[in-house]
């Protein structure tokens, strides 16, 4: 073993020409080739985090509680306080959903209806650290103030200080169904960094619920708990024990299991696709092998007649491919984690280029008469994807990455290794 990784050293030796120019191009192609496996791995997991937490707290909740539509508001009022005594339970907020048109000028946009307490910024503080304020307040006190989501209020032209109408169903006795139009002051305009959580958001306060049908509508108790993502099993039998018979539990993982099936799913697409360039990245090195072993085949003959053995040769061979796939994991470790780090600033360039890029082309066919039309140009399309992406580092993943680069890299060496075992030295030496 010594004797194999003492030749394999040499052979990898800065100092010596030929085969050092090959092998280098080996590492550098498996390297380079790990690099999208690393910023898969890496980005796909924040971008996954990033938008499961930002569903969960200011959307979904950890727990739903689902009850009779009719409640006695001093049972209920109990029922909330011995819900903030369990010991894994961080908060508990009662909201009321439905859904409405509102409408402000000319423009209208249907939104889902969300009736909070007026103190549930400090009540839940995962819904306040995830809930960016971009104009005005979430200020709920005022019964007739409204907190609109961004690209609500973008939508409608609405700022801080306008009033919206919005009309929602609501039941009469029998069949019968009219609308109630209620009025509202916008207060705020706000954002969780994803269009496609918050696009429909219009939060009033719990105290207006009462525009909201019970037939129409949903009453919940949102339930926030200390490890959402550690099992929710203990948590959801304790709150069981407390909840009386007509209520009922949801964790997230049954309100979201599709949405985040289809994350799952797609990440690991695309994993298996940037582990197949991989692989065909280390074919390279068993062409590098194979030529390496026509090159030296004169002087592995000498060494085979000096008493050498094929093993011995054959683990020679093992041993370059091994050192190919640890240099070229540490290459492509290093640099996919610093363009994982730096995502969000590439992409910002890229941006930048690409828009910079398209307007001088525009003004330059435009010289010419020819017209050239096109939005801004964005990567990554904030309507379904973070306009942020969160960078999560799993040190295990990254790992594992590179010990199937070396895995790759010893197997990519069978056949070249093996061939060169089989040399024949009488056969090489009485050539010459």
């Amino acid at each position: 073993m010594r004797v194999s990784l003492f030749l394999a050293l040499r052979y990898l030796s800065p100092f010596r020409t030929g085969s050092l120019r090959r092998i280098r191009g080996a590492i550098l192609a498996v390297g380079l080739s790990l690099v999208p496996l690393i910023v898969v791995l890496e980005v796909s997991d924040g971008m996954i985090q990033g938008i499961t937490a930002r569903i969960l707290e200011v959307g979904t909740y950890h727990l739903q509680v689902i009850g009779p539509s009719t409640r006695d508001p001093i049972e209920e009022a109990t029922l909330l306080s011995e819900l903030r005594k369990v010991p894994t339970v961080l908060s508990v907020t009662e909201e009321y959903q439905g859904v409405g048109l509102v409408y402000a000028g000319k423009k209208s946009a249907g939104v889902m209806i969300r009736a909070l307490p007026p103190r549930v910024l400090e009540i839940d503080q995962g819904f306040s650290r995830f809930l960016q304020i971009l104009d005005g307040s979430f200020e709920l006190k005022d019964p007739g103030s409204v907190v609109l989501g961004a690209e609500l209020a973008s939508k409608l032209d609405v700022h801080p200080g306008d009033t919206v109408k919005v009309v929602t169903p609501y039941s009469m006795e029998g069949d019968s169904i009219l609308s109630r139009i209620s009025t509202f002051t916008v207060k705020g305009v706000v954002s969780s960094g994803y269009q496609e959580l918050d696009k429909l958001w219009f939060f009033i306060s719990l105290e207006r619920s009462r525009i909201l049908s019970p037939r129409a509508s949903r009453k919940l108790i949102g339930i926030k708990v200390k490890s959402p993502f550690g099992g929710l099993g203990a948590t959801v039998q304790e709150v069981y024990r407390i909840l009386p018979r007509a209520y009922r539990i949801y964790t997230w993982e049954e309100l979201e299991s599709s949405r985040y099936l289809s994350y799952r799913t797609t990440r690991y697409l695309l994993v298996f696709i940037m582990a197949l360039i991989l692989a065909v990245a280390s074919v390279n090195i068993s062409s590098t092998l194979i030529l390496l072993q026509i090159e030296k085949r004169d002087e592995l003959a000498v060494l085979k007649s000096m008493g050498l053995s094929a093993e011995q040769i054959t683990r020679l061979f093992y041993t370059i491919g091994a050192w190919i796939g640890i240099l070229g994991s540490v290459l492509g470790v290093g640099i996919g984690l610093a363009v994982a780090v730096s995502i969000n600033e590439i992409i910002v360039a890229l941006e930048f280029l690409l828009n910079n890029g398209r307007e001088m082309l525009r003004m330059i066919l435009g010289g010419a008469g020819i017209l050239v039309e096109g939005s801004h140009i964005r990567i990554l399309n904030p309507q379904f994807y973070l306009e942020k992406i969160p960078i999560v580092l799993d040190f295990q993943e990254v790992m594992g990455a590179a010990f199937f680069t070396v895995l790759l890299s010893v197997l990519a060496s069978v056949l070249p290794a093996r061939s060169a075992g089989r040399l024949k030295p009488l056969e090489v030496l009485v050539k010459h």
